[in-house]
C-alpha cells in the first residue's frame, strides 16, 4: 500500500489525533501512535517526568559515561523510557531507574591509575617477544588471565585489557627454556647429520697389492 504524500488529519476530542480514513493509504506508525515514548493519548512528549525514571544526564553519570553512551546503552537493553517536555530547551529522556541500577552494578569500576603490579597488552607481547593474535591465544588457551579496566584517558574513558605482570614473566621463563631446549635438540640432530655426512663422503680406505 502506498504512504500519503500529505497527511490530513483533524482534531477531534480533547487532544486527540484521528486520521481521515483514506482507501489504500497506510500511515507511518509514527503517525499513528506518535513518537516513541510520548504520550499516547495527545502523540506529544509528556509534561511530567516520571516517578520512576531518571533523565539522560542522570543515567550517564550513575554508569560513569557519556549521555550518548548512555542513550546507546540502555537503547540495546531495552529499557523503559519517556519523552518529557522541557521549558525552553528541547524534550528530554527519562530512563527507567532500576535497569540503569542494574547495568551500573555490572559495569566495571572507573579507575584513573593502573596498579604496578599489571602491565598492558603491548607490555605482554614485549615481555613475550610475540604478536597479539599469540597473547588471545594464550588467553583462550587459560595460561594468562585478562583482567579488563575502565580507566580515565587523555581522550576520554576506555576500556582497555590488562594482565599480571608476574604471570607474563614466568610464562616468558617457560617459552625461553622451551626455546633453549628446542635449540639443544636442534643442535644435537644437525651434528649428528654432519656425522653422518662425514662418514659417507670420507675416502675408502688403501688396499695394498
Amino acid at each position: 500500500m502506498l504512504g500519503p504524500r500529505f497527511l490530513p488529519r483533524t482534531l477531534r476530542g480533547a487532544g486527540g489525533i484521528r486520521l481521515i480514513d483514506m482507501p489504500g493509504v497506510r500511515y507511518p506508525e509514527s503517525v499513528l501512535h506518535g513518537p516513541k515514548g510520548a504520550d499516547a493519548a495527545s502523540g506529544k512528549a509528556h509534561r511530567e517526568p516520571p516517578r520512576w525514571g531518571v533523565s539522560s544526564r542522570q543515567a550517564a553519570e550513575m554508569l560513569g559515561v557519556s549521555p550518548r553512551t548512555a542513550r546507546a546503552l540502555l537503547n540495546r537493553n531495552r529499557a523503559k523510557y519517556q519523552l518529557v517536555a522541557q521549558k525552553g530547551s528541547p524534550a528530554c529522556l527519562y530512563w527507567d531507574k532500576r535497569v540503569v541500577q542494574r547495568l551500573a552494578a555490572k559495569r566495571l569500576p572507573l579507575v584513573t591509575k593502573i596498579p604496578d603490579r599489571l602491565c598492558s597488552a603491548r607490555e605482554a607481547c614485549y615481555i613475550l617477544l610475540v604478536a597479539r593474535s599469540t597473547l588471545m591465544r594464550y588467553v583462550k588457551m587459560k595460561l594468562l588471565k585478562e583482567y579488563s579496566i575502565r580507566h580515565v584517558t587523555p581522550t576520554g574513558v576506555r576500556k582497555l585489557s590488562y594482565y599480571l605482570r608476574a604471570d607474563v614473566r614466568k610464562l616468558a621463563g617457560k617459552r625461553n627454556a622451551a626455546r633453549a631446549r628446542a635449540e639443544e635438540a636442534r643442535r644435537e640432530r644437525m651434528q649428528q647429520w654432519w656425522a653422518k655426512q662425514k662418514d659417507s663422503l670420507s675416502p675408502p680406505p688403501c688396499v695394498m697389492e
